[in-house]
């Protein structure tokens, strides 16, 4: 290898850069780090009136309080989360964090492991402040009483975590919303306002107290609120005091049946609202929190309050037009355009999937049957405020509507209704040599999914009534490269049931009517529509073909992503978010097997508070975790008459007793006596009760 030495005439320049721009570079640097950190260091009073001093923005926080976790993952902070309370399960991105246990009783150790720099807590919890401040960590304690202390609340944690801006944005929001709400029911004559009553307890009178937020909430709602004499968070009053009040509409949330079935009792049945049926209930991280979903809550409630009100045309406050378009791309020659289009309807926004097609092609739809000359198909999301406007006017004019302002002919518009977010939508491919198939699924699981073959019906088809079917919820449109005869089609359904159905069994989604007992195998208003499409023609698409395997393939596989998205469902949640699914908390079952116990009334009240928090804690280690995890295939297949005897697994339920108690006397199951579980799960349960009730002895 020759080398040539060169002289310094033939040596290349150093090409130095423009040194005004890399100044100017270094100094954009330097103003983005200190726009970083400009809050710092940071002093303020909590909600116990401690001053604090943060000398630099937190990077490893504990939340104890649900709210504040809904907030600084609002707020795009969640990446300094480490450790949450198992109450919250969405997003989904939040299970990377740790869970330290419940919101009664977290777990100090679990706490300390996760050597955070900051902690949030609630008043519940001041116990704990002291050890952690005495380890060098700072906390924070945030109490909301009112609408104003949720709106100090997000604009302090924005400070805190780096997210002023944005905080100060979802503020105005959250107030604008709640200014719309106003406008609306300032049209409805104070005579024709509503008793409101919130029902907190299950199998008791549990209410707001006067200064509650969630009063604020009913009357930003429109809503009439009682006056009870009586303050705090929640407070419980009498039979003679809610029949005085006399509300016109309740709702709650939690255990549906079991509020349902408290108002069944005879002194309750001359109050306006059981008579009238106007008792409804909503997820509980909208009505126990005051947190960054106010304003979406108060259109919600308000709507259900004055369901009629709030669907007359002749009340709309805005007109209905189209707002915004976002493209989505659908590699398939015959789709000319796919978009979600923005609209306001009936005064709230809603969104549509709208997948135009180069020529008129044949669709099957299970909403609408087999339909020809078809150029335009979509998927439309209805915001909770507006449920009750389709099943008024029903489904066709409502279709017709939404194709309207879309700018599509109805006759040639073929579309798809859903409670689930189109924000949430989630587009699958797969392909086989020349085949490809694409799905679009939006899927929501929360509110009425079933299993079919045990669940009763509760519509009488030849019964004529006036009610539309509720909007679906998991909706899939199906487009492949090929040309689908009315025969694959037909075919195509099947095979994109059994993909959906095994997503559901997979994820074990529970039954609405019966979760305890039973997965379910769809909801109740599922729909798909399969487009003929172009291309070669396919005649099957069954099990055995590789057009079926596909379609299965990429609706399993959206179905799964969506109910992510929508629900914060996924595989590997938490033992509590499961036996949440079922029905199933610590206390109400530690308290099924208080038939056991001493049967004096104080002394129960403080044991079944310290089994449930003994029992909580327990939970949070893997072994006990995964014993009670293993415990819920086995319900499933005892419910399934797969397993008849349970005698090795309650010798292992006396193990686990034995080792958590660190005792071997003989122990008692069987305690838990409300009958409201399959078999295999109570003596899960039953065998943490009893060694940690042993243990306390």
């Amino acid at each position: 290898m020759n080398f040539k030495m060169m002289n310094h005439k033939q040596r290349p320049k150093l090409q130095f850069p423009n040194m005004k721009k890399f100044i100017l570079v270094i100094i954009f640097a330097f103003s983005l780090l200190l726009l970083g950190s400009c809050n710092y260091p940071l002093s303020f009073h909590d909600d116990a009136g401690e001053r604090i001093t943060l000398l630099k923005r937190p990077l490893r926080i504990v939340s104890l309080v649900p709210s504040v976790t809904e907030i600084i993952t609002a707020l795009d902070a969640d990446s300094s989360l480490v450790g949450i309370t198992y109450h919250t399960t969405r997003p989904a991105r939040l299970a990377r964090c740790t869970v330290v246990g419940g919101f009664l009783e977290p777990s100090l150790v679990k706490i300390e492991k996760l050597h955070p720099d900051l902690v949030f807590i609630s008043s519940l919890q001041r116990n704990l402040r002291q050890t952690l401040e005495s380890r060098g960590c700072n906390v924070v304690e945030i109490e909301t009483s009112s609408l104003a202390d949720a709106y100090a609340d997000i604009k302090l944690i924005g400070k805190i975590v780096g997210r002023h801006e944005q905080a100060l944005q979802l503020v105005e929001k959250n107030r604008q919303q709640l200014e719309f709400i106003a406008r609306k029911v300032a049209q409805i004559p104070l005579a024709e306002r509503r008793r409101v009553l919130r029902m907190m307890g299950r199998d008791s009178l549990l209410v707001p107290g006067d200064d509650s937020f969630q009063n604020d909430i009913i009357k930003a709602a429109g809503g009439i609120v009682p006056d009870w004499g009586q303050s705090g968070d929640f407070v419980f009053v009498d039979t003679a005091q809610v029949q005085t009040y006399n509300p016109q509409f309740i709702y709650a949330c939690g255990n549906r049946q079991e509020v349902l079935d408290f108002f069944k009792q005879p002194q309750f049945s001359e109050i306006s609202a059981i008579c009238e049926h106007k008792i409804t209930f909503f997820p509980c991280a909208l009505t126990c929190r005051a947190a960054t979903h106010i304003g979406d809550f108060v259109e919600w409630l308000a709507a259900s309050i004055y369901p009629d009100y709030f669907s007359q045309p002749e009340n709309m406050v805005l007109p209905a037009e189209v707002n915004g378009r976002t493209e989505l791309s659908i590699e398939l020659e015959y789709v000319n355009k796919a978009e979600v289009v923005e609209l306001t309807i009936a005064d709230f926004r809603h969104r549509t999937l709208v997948v135009d097609l180069a020529e008129p092609m044949q669709v099957l739809s299970t909403l609408e049957g087999l339909r020809s000359e078809i150029t335009c198909v979509g998927n439309h999301y209805l915001p909770p405020p507006t449920w009750n406007l389709v099943h008024r006017i029903g489904v066709e004019k409502f279709d017709r509507q939404v194709a309207d302002l879309i700018g599509r002919q109805p006759e040639t518009t073929a579309l798809l209704f859903t409670g689930a977010d189109m924000c949430n939508l989630v587009q699958k491919r797969a392909s086989f040599k020349k085949m490809e198939v694409v799905a679009l699924v939006t899927a929501g699981v929360c509110s009425n999914a079933l299993r079919m073959s045990v669940d009763k019906g509760g519509y009488y088809e030849l019964q004529q009534s006036e009610a539309a079917e509720k909007p679906g919820t998991i909706n899939i449109i199906i487009l492949t490269n090929t040309h689908l005869t009315p025969r694959a089609m037909s075919r195509a359904l099947i095979s994109a049931c059994e993909g959906k159905t095994a997503a559901l069994q997979d994820l074990d989604i529970r039954s609405s009517v019966k979760p305890a007992f039973s997965q379910a195998t769809g909801t109740g208003t599922d729909n798909i529509i399969v487009v003929a499409g172009r291309g070669p023609t396919v005649k099957n698409c069954g099990g055995h073909s590789k057009m079926g395997e596909l379609i299965a393939r990429v609706v399993y596989d959206g179905v799964v992503e969506a109910i992510r998205r929508q629900n914060s469902i996924y595989a590997g949640r938490s033992i509590f978010q499961r036996l949440r699914e079922r029905g199933v908390t610590i206390y109400d079952f530690v308290r099924g097997c208080r038939a056991s116990f001493t049967e004096d009334e104080q002394n129960d009240r403080m044991l079944i508070a310290d089994l449930t928090c003994n029992v909580e804690q327990l939970l949070l280690k893997s072994h006990y975790s995964s014993f009670v995890e293993s415990s819920l295939a086995l319900s499933d297949a005892f419910n399934r008459g797969q397993v008849d005897n349970l005698s090795s697994f309650r010798e292992e339920c006396t193990g686990i007793v034995y080792k958590i108690s660190g005792k071997t006397q003989p122990c008692m199951l069987d305690i838990y006596k409300d009958q409201k579980l399959p078999a295999p799960l109570a003596l899960a349960l039953e065998s943490l009760v009893c060694g940690a009730k042993a243990k306390l002895k």
